[in-house]
């Protein structure tokens, strides 16, 4: 029997509904899920797609992060990378999902779809990487 799933978040956007340079995305942008019930052994897979726009309509980059859990908890991480991801663009969006697939061999679940924008312009012009 599939679950309903929380959406994923990100936990450090700021303002709400945004990374931009003061979140470090040089340094991979944090996304999470709480207040679900993991059991060891789940599998947790994210699924990040970056855009190089903001209504997240022309692809930039993809990538999918899998997450095997260790121990009972009701939360779960994954850092989506910079390299080949992140700097894929300076100013866009960045949508994640999840699929937890149970130890025990039941049906995955797929949560929705989160978006955040997304941007490494700093005030000045410059632009933002793992050094800055």
């Amino acid at each position: 029997m599939s679950i309903a799933l929380d959406f994923p978040e990100f936990p450090f956007e700021e303002p709400p509904g945004s990374i931009n340079y003061l979140q470090k995305p040089g340094t991979g942008v944090l996304t999470r899920v709480d207040h679900v019930a993991f059991t060891t052994g789940d599998k947790v897979t994210f699924d990040v797609t970056v855009y190089s726009d903001t209504a997240a309509q022309i692809v930039a980059a993809k990538t999918q992060g899998v997450v095997r859990v260790t121990a009972d908890t009701t939360s779960v991480s994954y850092t989506i990378p910079w390299e080949g991801v992140l700097d894929a663009v300076t100013e866009g969006s960045i949508t994640v999902f999840y699929t937890l697939t149970p130890a025990d061999g039941s049906t995955p679940s797929t949560s929705q779809e989160a978006m955040v924008q997304y941007s490494r312009q700093q005030p000045g012009g410059t632009v933002c990487g793992p050094d800055s």
